[in-house]
């Protein structure tokens, strides 16, 4: 992945906004920019609504009959996020510009999350638990946990801390990412290297102004300068002095505060996962088949076969490939796009 290299990066990882000035066809005219035929429309909704039109995981909740004021609102988990960037990157629009269009038709952020990748990684997950714990912080949270993760037979999965409450205005959970993606994907934790996320989760008002802010600065530096700093600052225990806020700030931290000075917004569409899988198979299923075919060497072919003609793929598997397929074509438009720049510049030589 293109991002993997650099030491911090930042995605948008949840969206929420409501808008009650646009009909759900206008939201995906002018906010989506989708034609309206790419959505499906279900009579069950969330929070209240009662239906809900989707498309790649990202909702558009339709409010009850009885209640239109409730309004539209526009629903996209972490998943949908990547989902959405693999159209934003077809639109050539970025997240800013999404979000421009959002407030510009009316939009109420109710929650945004903005995560931050940390592939240095500047400290531990374990250090930030140990340094709260022995209350060598300065925090604006009341509540926090750490936890420690790992299996009966001695497998670990992976530190979290987490900070504030879920549904306050604004929390935080510090995390080793390589584990959660190694137990997700089946793949070796070496496969991912070293990999933190820090995920701030704003509601409400907090949304908002956050929103307003990236529209504003044209970046997201200010997440981790302003944001984070504020409601967290880890610090060196100065045994003559029982003010904490005057202790001087642990060197770690104040290198990964300024690491986020120069903080872009950047976009990941889903990844490939479909390559994932195909690793999946070769390492854990393969080993199966071929039993089958040792064991019973006459219908072994056969029973795969039928097996095969039988699977029907639900509506997220036909997406993913969609998506694997979507990604081979772009990347084959970048190579001849690429050969045609190459031919441009020796015939200019």
């Amino acid at each position: 992945m293109e991002n993997m290299k650099k030491d911090l990066n930042a995605l948008i990882d949840w969206v929420q906004v409501t808008f009650k000035e646009l009909s759900d066809m206008e939201i995906m005219e002018h906010i989506l920019k989708f034609d309206k035929e790419l959505m499906n429309y279900e009579g069950r909704g969330r929070f209240r609504y009662t239906g809900k039109w989707t498309f790649s995981g990202i909702e558009i909740l339709t409010p009850p009959a009885d209640y239109p004021q409730m309004g539209y609102h526009l629903y996209m988990t972490g998943s949908a996020c990547r989902s959405f960037e693999i159209y934003l990157r077809a639109q050539r629009r970025t997240w800013i510009e999404f979000f421009r269009e959002c407030v510009r038709y009316g939009g109420c952020f109710t929650r945004l999350d903005i995560a931050i990748d940390d592939r240095k990684p500047y400290l531990s997950i374990a250090e930030i638990g140990e340094k709260i714990n022995a209350r060598e912080c300065v925090s604006n949270f009341r509540n926090w946990n750490f936890i420690d993760g790992g299996t009966i037979t001695g497998h670990k999965t992976g530190c979290t801390v987490n900070l504030g409450a879920r549904e306050s205005k604004c929390s935080m959970v510090f995390y080793e990412k390589n584990y959660e993606q190694s137990r997700k994907t089946g793949l070796p934790l070496e496969n991912f290297g070293a990999w933190n996320r820090y995920e701030v989760r704003l509601r409400k008002e907090q949304a908002t102004n956050c929103v307003k802010k990236i529209i504003e600065k044209e970046n997201i530096c200010f997440i981790g300068l302003e944001i984070i700093n504020y409601y967290i600052r880890l610090v060196v225990k100065n045994e003559t002095d029982k003010n904490r806020a005057r202790w001087q700030t642990w060197q770690p931290w104040e290198q990964l505060i300024d690491g986020m000075g120069k903080l872009k917004l950047s976009m990941s569409p889903a990844p490939r996962t479909l390559e994932q899988k195909k690793h999946w198979i070769k390492n854990y299923v393969a080993p199966t088949l071929k039993m089958i075919q040792i064991a019973d060497d006459n219908t072994g072919e056969e029973f795969l076969k039928n097996l095969m003609d039988e699977t029907t793929l639900k509506n997220n598997q036909k997406r993913l490939v969609e998506d694997y397929l979507f990604g081979v074509l772009e990347m084959q438009e970048n190579k001849e796009n690429l050969a045609d720049n190459t031919k441009l510049g020796n015939g200019g030589m």
